[in-house]
């Protein structure tokens, strides 16, 4: 390590000590999403867990909401998010937001 830089975390050390029921986004450095999901169950996908981590923070994602029934509380789609200049047409009922942790790591 070179005076005045930072330290090098991997993504498992990070996820360590995360909270296990808390949403987390694992995106590469070209924003593509590698792992969208909970922390309890990113161990049991296909994510390298020593990439190094880039940088990370809370990520939110608004969307419509929608009648949930037992036949599509399973589903892997995200709604369409509703993009931030049209919120205002909602109301706030009618909203609900996903909060997650974004990790962005670097490119081997």
């Amino acid at each position: 390590m070179t005076e005045g830089s930072a330290p090098q975390i991997t993504l498992a050390q990070l996820v360590e000590h995360m909270i296990p029921s808390d949403r987390l986004i694992i995106k590469d450095g070209a924003e593509n999403v590698l792992y969208r999901g909970y922390v309890a169950t990113v161990e049991h996908h296909n994510i390298d867990m020593t990439q190094t981590v880039k940088r990370f923070g809370l990520a939110t994602e608004i969307f419509r909401k929608e009648i949930r029934t037992q036949f599509t509380s399973n589903q892997k789609e995200l709604p369409q998010e509703v993009p931030v200049e049209s919120i205002s047409d909602y109301g706030f009922s009618d909203l609900e937001m996903l909060i997650y942790t974004r990790v962005i790591v670097k490119g081997q």
